[in-house]
């Protein structure tokens, strides 16, 4: 089943065949600011989710390692494309939470 998410914050009309996004995933990165930095297929102030999912995607636990950064924040993985800007923590999330949009961001194309 395919939903038609548009984002307006980043003017961009994207489709999604993921039904976790329609649930909470959507409502997590919303509600913690996820795209205030991050587009789905665009670098903004921080890499695109399909960046990292490109960079990350087949690696052993990736999920929980972007599950961990997603809670604790950090720098240096991305420079090249952050120019040195932080991602800031998140230590208000589970890790359920986060590892949820970990699996949703790996499984971005």
């Amino acid at each position: 089943m395919k939903k038609l998410f548009i984002s307006f914050g980043i003017f961009s009309a994207l489709v999604f065949s993921s039904s976790a996004y329609a649930g909470g995933v959507k409502d997590l990165l919303d509600s913690n600011g996820c795209f205030a930095c991050h587009s789905i297929d665009t670098k903004m102030v921080g890499p695109s989710f399909k960046m990292v999912a490109d960079k990350y995607r087949g690696q052993k636990d990736a999920d929980t390692m972007l599950a961990k950064k997603i809670i604790a924040g950090g720098s240096g993985h991305w420079d090249d494309v952050t120019g040195g800007v932080m991602m800031p923590p998140h230590p208000g999330m589970s890790m359920e939470q986060a590892e949820s949009i970990a699996k949703w961001v790996l499984a971005t194309k």
